[in-house]
């Protein structure tokens, strides 16, 4: 699959979530699925009794400071335009990781009929490959599946296997914005980053000059969705070409680069 920028996808995707027969479009549906959500399921989706126990363990992991993120391979169809990686779990997973690795570095669980691969943007797993190790093959159904790919996930946070460095820096973008002098308005901005939890710092800027600055606190944040900071523009704001500029930082303190939009003063 040929890799898109960073900006083409996550302005085609951080708007509207992805649904299954959507990602299952593109040429590897989990690497779509995987750049906001940390599970992708196989299809068709098992139910939520069976799923959730997978979403709670996940969560669990980043609850823990940690991270991971689940790919859930019941059939070569999960696979779109690479089916034939199925049931080679170790080799898809370098593969799957290598898709993501513009967005997520750390730890990437493959779970498929075959069994277990572990990934971590080319960094030691054996920690992990130890604990996976131990499991025994998972049922060749979707539902066994999702189920032994949660109890891997518990087995691995619990043995502590899942430590890794946290090396990117959230994505940060600000959309243009428009307001009034004297007026209330809207800075609107997506952030996201693969531990995810981020604190913003948004800059008004005329020209080299800054004019105000909000800091949004470390919360979690989420790639499909838009924030909002709320600004009464002064009267006095000056004349000039005036812009956003929005800075992200993660809990393991890297900063992404300034990234700014137009900001349309009346």
């Amino acid at each position: 699959m040929p890799r898109r920028s960073l900006v083409a996808a996550i302005l085609a995707a951080a708007l509207l979530a992805l649904t299954g027969s959507a990602a299952r479009a593109d040429g590897d549906p989990a690497s779509d699925t995987l750049i906001f959500q940390n599970v992708f399921l196989p299809y068709p989706t098992p139910p939520r009794e069976i799923t959730k126990p997978l979403a709670t363990a996940v969560r669990n992991v980043y609850a823990k400071g940690y991270r991971v993120k689940v790919a859930v391979i019941a059939s070569p169809q999960d696979l779109g335009s690479v089916p034939s990686l199925f049931d080679k779990p170790v080799e898809y997973a370098q593969f799957l990781g290598t898709e993501l690795g513009l967005y997520y570095i750390g730890p990437l669980l493959i779970v498929m009929p075959a069994g277990y691969g572990i990934y971590d943007g080319g960094r030691p797993v054996a920690a992990e490959q130890t604990v996976l190790a131990k499991l025994p093959l998972p049922a060749p159904t979707g539902d066994a599946l999702v189920q032994s790919a949660a109890g891997a996930v518990q087995k691995l946070l619990a043995a502590r296997a899942l430590k890794s460095k946290d090396i990117k820096a959230p994505y940060a973008q600000p959309f243009d914005s428009s307001g009034r002098r004297g007026q209330s308005m809207q800075l609107r901005y997506m952030v996201f980053d693969d531990s995810g939890r981020a604190r913003v710092q948004l800059d008004v800027r005329v020209g080299a000059t800054r004019v105000a600055t909000f800091n949004v606190p470390l919360r979690a944040v989420s790639g499909q969705k838009t924030y909002t900071v709320p600004w009464t523009v002064p009267s006095s704001f000056p004349a000039g070409p005036a812009k956003l500029c929005v800075t992200g930082t993660d809990p393991s303190g890297n900063k992404s680069t300034p990234a700014c939009a137009p900001l349309r003063i009346l």
